[in-house]
C-alpha cells in the first residue's frame, strides 16, 4: 500500500515537473523582450541635420546620409537609439547584371525594382551593406523596409521570413524594426523588436494631392496588438499630415492614444521634424506675396535653370516643359518673408510619374514642400504650393525681394507663379474611328472663373463648322465637346477660344489650336 502511494506520488510529481518545464519554456519564448520596450517617443527623418530637434526623441530612424558619425555618436551618448533605413525587398538602383535573376518586377510607383528575398546574391548584398553601416557609423539597428514585396509576390513569403531570420542571426544584438509585412508577423515576430505601421491613422492621397484620415479597423488593430504582445515586439505608427493641420494631427493623436500606440507624424517624404510638444498654430498663407508669373516659351529663360528642364513642347497649343530629376530649378521672387502661396500649372497626363514633387532651399538643405498629383484627365490644371516663412532663404540679397530657389521633378509645366487672370486652354483632341466626329476639351487653368465664352471650329477653308458656348468654368474645371462633321471629314481643323476677345487672359496665344486630320 505504501509502495503504491509512493509510486503514485512520484508519478504525480514527475508530471508536475514536466508541466512546469514545458510551461516555463513556453513563457520564456513568449516573453522575449523588445529592446524598445522603454522608449516613450520616436521620430523618422530622411533629411539632413536637425540634430537639436532629433535629440528630443528616444528613438531616431534616419537614412545613412542624414547624420555624420560624430552626430550619431553624440545622440547615442545621450542615451538615444539610432536606427538606419535599409531596403530588403526592393532596389532603388537598376540591378546589376549579376542580380538580374533576382528581379521580380518593376515598382512603377517609386521607380524601383522588386527583389526576390530568396535570392542569395541579393541577400549577401543587403547584409554586406548593413555590416558597412554598423562599421562606418555604429548604428543601434535597422529599419527593414519593403518587406511587403513578399505580399505583392506571395510565392516569396517563406523566403522573406528566412531572410529576416538570417538578418537576426547575423546581427543578434541589433534593433530590428520591420516596416509593415503584416501577413509575415506570425513568423518574423520572433526576430524583430518592433513593427512599423505606416499610414496607420493618416496618409497621403496621391489622387487628391492631400493628406487624409485613414479608416481604422478596430478588430484588426486589436489582433495586431495581441500578436505583438504574444511575440514580444512593439508597434510603432507612422502617420502623415501637414505640420499645421490641427484637425488631422489631433485625429492621429486621439486614435493612437485610444490603442496606447506610439506615434510619429511627418510629411510625405519624411523631410521634416515636427514639434508636436508645442500647441499647433494655424498658419495664414498670403496669396499676394508673389507678383511674378513664369510662362514657358515666353519669359522662362530668366527664371529656370538646370539641365533637368527638357526642351519645350506644344501640348494642344500650349507650351510646356518636362522637369526630370532634381536638376530642374526655378527662382521665384517673394516680396517679404512670410507664409506664402504660389501656383503651378501643368499638363495632367502624358507622363508615368504619379506626382510633381517640389523642394525648396532653406539655406541648409532641400525639404520637400509639395507633392501634386499627376493624373490622366489630359487637360492643364493649376495647383497651389504653400511655402512656410522659415523655408524662405534669400539666395541673392543684392536683388530686391527674396530670391527663392525651388526644385521640380515629375510633370510637364506651363506656368509658375501667380496666374491672377482666367486662362482657357485646350485639352485632348480625339477623332472617332470613322473620322466622322471630333471630341475636344477646354479647361480653365486660371484662378478666375469665366462665363458664356464662345468656342468655334473652322475647317481648312476657314469656314465655321462648329460653334459652342462655355456657360461657366471655374478653376480647374473643364468641358468636353463633340462635333459631328455634316459634310465629310475636313483635312484640317482650327479651334478658337473666345474669338470675340471678351475675357482678359494670361496669354491669348494658347486660344488657337490647329489639328491635321490624318
Amino acid at each position: 500500500m505504501k509502495k503504491e502511494i509512493l509510486k503514485s506520488f512520484f508519478m504525480t510529481l514527475s508530471i508536475l515537473i514536466l508541466i512546469i518545464l514545458i510551461t516555463g519554456c513556453n513563457n520564456t519564448f513568449a516573453s522575449k523582450q523588445s529592446q524598445l520596450n522603454n522608449i516613450k517617443s520616436f521620430v523618422f527623418f530622411y533629411g539632413k541635420g536637425e540634430l537639436e530637434k532629433l535629440e528630443k526623441y528616444d528613438l531616431i530612424v534616419i537614412q545613412d546620409y542624414t547624420l555624420t558619425k560624430d552626430e550619431v555618436n553624440y545622440l547615442k551618448s545621450k542615451g538615444k537609439k539610432v536606427v538606419v533605413y535599409v531596403s530588403i525587398g526592393e532596389s532603388d538602383a537598376p540591378p546589376t547584371e549579376d542580380l538580374k535573376n533576382c528581379v521580380l518586377g518593376k515598382n512603377e510607383n517609386w521607380n524601383s525594382w522588386f527583389m526576390d528575398p530568396r535570392c542569395e546574391k541579393w541577400q549577401n548584398l543587403v547584409i554586406n551593406r548593413m555590416k558597412n553601416f554598423l562599421e562606418d557609423k555604429n548604428y543601434d539597428g535597422f529599419l527593414l523596409d519593403t518587406v511587403d514585396t513578399a505580399v505583392v509576390f506571395p510565392q516569396t513569403k517563406e523566403g522573406m521570413i528566412n531572410f529576416i531570420k538570417k538578418i537576426r542571426e547575423k546581427f543578434p544584438t541589433a534593433i530590428l524594426i520591420q516596416n509593415r509585412g503584416f501577413p509575415l508577423l506570425e513568423y518574423t515576430g520572433d526576430y524583430i523588436d518592433a513593427v512599423l505601421w505606416e499610414d496607420f491613422a493618416s496618409g497621403y492621397n496621391f489622387q487628391s494631392g492631400k493628406y487624409e484620415k485613414n479608416t481604422i479597423n478596430d478588430l484588426y488593430v486589436k489582433q495586431q496588438i495581441e500578436l505583438a504582445q504574444r511575440k514580444g515586439y512593439i508597434i510603432l505608427t507612422l502617420n502623415y499630415a501637414e505640420e499645421d493641420d490641427i484637425e488631422l494631427i489631433n485625429y492621429v493623436k486621439n486614435v493612437c492614444q485610444k490603442y496606447n500606440l506610439l506615434y510619429s507624424i511627418t510629411d510625405l517624404y519624411i523631410s521634416k521634424v515636427y514639434d508636436l510638444s508645442a500647441p499647433i498654430k494655424e498658419r495664414i498663407y498670403s496669396t499676394d506675396n508673389v507678383d511674378q508669373l513664369i510662362i514657358i516659351g515666353k519669359n522662362d529663360k530668366d527664371f529656370l535653370y538646370g539641365d533637368g528642364w527638357k526642351e519645350p513642347e506644344k501640348i494642344w497649343g500650349t507650351n510646356a516643359k518636362k522637369c526630370e530629376g532634381w536638376s530642374a530649378g526655378v527662382i521665384l521672387t517673394f516680396k517679404e518673408k512670410k507664409d506664402s502661396i504660389f501656383y503651378i500649372t501643368f499638363y495632367d497626363g502624358g507622363i508615368q510619374e504619379l506626382a510633381l514633387k517640389i523642394t525648396t532651399f532653406n539655406g541648409i538643405n532641400w525639404p520637400m514642400i509639395a507633392s501634386l498629383p499627376v493624373g490622366d484627365s489630359e487637360i492643364f490644371k493649376t495647383f497651389e504650393v504653400k511655402v512656410k516663412k522659415e523655408e524662405l532663404y534669400d539666395n541673392d540679397p543684392n536683388t530686391p525681394g527674396i530670391q527663392q530657389k525651388f526644385g521640380f521633378q515629375g510633370a510637364k509645366v506651363a506656368f509658375i507663379g501667380y496666374p491672377k487672370k482666367p486662362e482657357l486652354l485646350f485639352g485632348k483632341v480625339e477623332f472617332s474611328k470613322k473620322k466622322d466626329r471630333v471630341y475636344f476639351k477646354v479647361g480653365n487653368a486660371g484662378l478666375e472663373e469665366v462665363e458664356n465664352i464662345k468656342v468655334i471650329v473652322k475647317d481648312e477653308n476657314k469656314n465655321i463648322i462648329g460653334e459652342f458656348i462655355l456657360e461657366k468654368l471655374g478653376k480647374n474645371e473643364d468641358q468636353e465637346f463633340t462635333l459631328k462633321f455634316s459634310q465629310g471629314t475636313p483635312k484640317k481643323l482650327v479651334f478658337i477660344i473666345d474669338p470675340e476677345n471678351k475675357i482678359n487672359e494670361i496669354t491669348k496665344e494658347n486660344n488657337i489650336l490647329e489639328v491635321e486630320v490624318k
